[in-house]
């Protein structure tokens, strides 16, 4: 499946802040998410709102309080994802 520069961007951006050593499996189960994503939804690439809802999913809900501050960080309003955030 074809990424979107800009979400591979984001994608990057995202892993960055994961541990070392926990960086490359949740590479993968994001890549895996983010293109089941976007085949569910008949595309044939992987765009920054794909790897956003997939983001969102595999973050564990423990976790998922954070995610409106690490948005920040990357430069996205956490406001255009509520809808993701509080499923």
């Amino acid at each position: 499946m074809n990424w979107n520069d800009a979400a591979e961007d984001l994608l990057m951006q995202i892993l960055s802040q994961t541990p070392r050593p926990l960086r490359e499996r949740a590479e993968a189960e994001l890549r895996q998410a983010a293109e089941q994503n976007a085949e569910d939804e008949g595309r044939g690439r992987v765009g920054v709102e794909t790897v956003i809802a997939a983001w969102v999913r595999a973050t564990p809900d423990s976790l998922r309080a954070d995610l409106p501050r690490q948005m920040e960080r990357l430069g996205l309003d956490p406001a255009e994802y509520r809808h993701l955030l509080e499923d």
